[in-house]
């Protein structure tokens, strides 16, 4: 028997379970966030560590987000814009690649970038159009979703060398795929972002934005240091869940906003088997500081686009938000992408360094080894989950907001796509069926 009086219980305080509390409660739904974690947040957290903030694997926030940016003030954030521009690095050269329409002072170099031939910039500027021209819905249909990033780049005619000296590295940071295998969709989906909005991060990390998310929730609605290890069911439906301690809650609902490997652990304790999407797309950042100048200064992204990269891109956050560490520091954020990511600390290390002189170098920086080797290692941090992979054809098998069984929901990214937008609209979605259902 099902209490009904009992709260909706939502597993996972990360920007879909957060989302989708936000949604029943505004209902007048009794609901209940619980997270094994410390913690809100999921993959979108910060750790502050002698005045240094360290988000949980380089991430940002697109403010064109539709869904996630009605769920959030932005301007609460204090945002930090980075230079809707990128330094790529290739052959011992960097060309800086800009969008003009949102920075006018971009002009210049961008044109005269010889990274990137004038044909394939002018069709940089026609996918920018496309993409802008598409709603987010028709950014994922079909026509769009059967194809590789890679495949559908050469039907628009660009060349082989932008695609693997531009696409590469700049996507390869954003899918977290280098050989461009993800879904033409995605690629379609993160441009027009990038056109219509700016690229930010809060102030004070990343995970102010999902610890901002939990604060629309009443007190008591969120319980951190909380696991749930299985759940009940009773006559055939889910009636609650069995925390880490062995206590048993009773549950309206329950809805999984976890990510995907955990939902369906956690699905077969009830004895259903759910959808999943194979395979795994991991990052490791390295966080550097120095009190002297970076290496890689600016707020544009630089991208070593060389096929022996390491480090696939990285930025010095501090020229993107000072408030990342204490006046006087700078701090750099590097990022391994693919089989990189699993190389060992000391590795990576050792990789950065040499990778930052050598784009120091190719930028004519006649003190580029000195900044490198002045450099100190302050974290690492390796997210092996950070994206599920989004092949051509995948989203023909997402899996389904009801779970099939009574009583258990999924409120997920894997709904939509694996984007912070992906995961708010997972949450909005889950949280209106289950309010439909009853």
């Amino acid at each position: 028997m099902t209490n009904q009086t009992a709260p909706i219980v939502v597993v996972g305080a990360g920007v879909a379970g957060l989302v989708c509390a936000i949604e029943l409660h505004s209902a007048g739904r009794p609901v209940l966030v619980l997270d094994a974690e410390s913690e809100v947040g999921g993959r979108v957290r910060s750790t502050t560590r002698d005045g240094l903030v360290f988000d949980h694997g380089f991430q940002v926030l697109f403010t064109a987000y539709p869904t996630l940016r009605s769920y959030l003030d932005l301007d609460a954030l204090a945002p930090r814009k980075f230079l809707p521009a990128a330094r790529i690095v290739q052959g011992g050269r960097v060309s800086l690649i800009g969008d003009a329409f949102s920075d006018p002072s971009l002009l210049i170099d961008t044109v005269m970038a010889r990274a990137v031939p004038l044909g394939d910039k002018l069709r940089l500027l026609a996918l920018r159009r496309f993409a802008q021209q598409l709603s987010v819905d028709e950014c994922f249909t079909a026509r769009f979703a059967g194809v590789s990033t890679r495949e559908y780049l050469a039907s628009r005619g660009f060349s082989a060398t932008v695609i693997d000296g531009f696409f590469a590295p700049f996507y390869g940071g954003i899918l977290l795929d280098r050989t461009l295998a993800t879904s033409a969709s995605v690629l379609l989906f993160t441009f027009k972002m990038l056109a219509e909005g700016d690229t930010v991060v809060p102030a004070t990390g990343m995970g102010a934005l999902t610890k901002q998310l939990a604060a629309r929730l009443p007190p008591g609605m969120v319980r951190t240091g909380v696991g749930v290890q299985s759940l009940t069911v009773n006559d055939g439906r889910v009636n609650g869940v069995v925390l880490a301690g062995g206590d048993v809650m009773l549950a309206a609902q329950v809805i999984m906003a976890t990510d995907a490997p955990a939902a369906a652990r956690l699905a077969a304790t009830a004895g259903v088997q759910i959808a999943t999407p194979s395979g795994a797309r991991g990052t490791t950042t390295l966080y550097f500081t120095t009190s002297g100048a970076s290496p890689i200064p600016g707020r544009a992204l630089w991208l070593n686009a060389d096929a022996s990269a390491v480090i696939s891109h990285a930025v010095t956050v501090t020229d993107v938000a000072p408030e990342y560490a204490p006046r006087g520091v700078s701090l750099i954020a590097a990022s391994a992408v693919g089989e990189a990511a699993d190389r060992s600390d000391a590795d990576l290390e050792s990789a950065g360094r040499r990778e930052f002189a050598a784009m120091a170098r190719a930028a004519g920086d006649a003190a580029a080894d000195a900044k490198a080797t002045a450099l100190t290692r302050v974290a690492v941090w390796r997210v092996p989950y950070a994206q599920f992979a989004q092949p051509p054809g995948w989203r023909e098998h997402r899996p389904t907001i009801a779970c099939g069984i009574p009583g258990l929901w999924r409120a997920s990214e894997v709904l939509h796509s694996s984007s912070l937008e992906g995961a708010a609209r997972g949450g909005q979605d889950a949280a209106r069926a289950v309010l439909q259902s009853h």
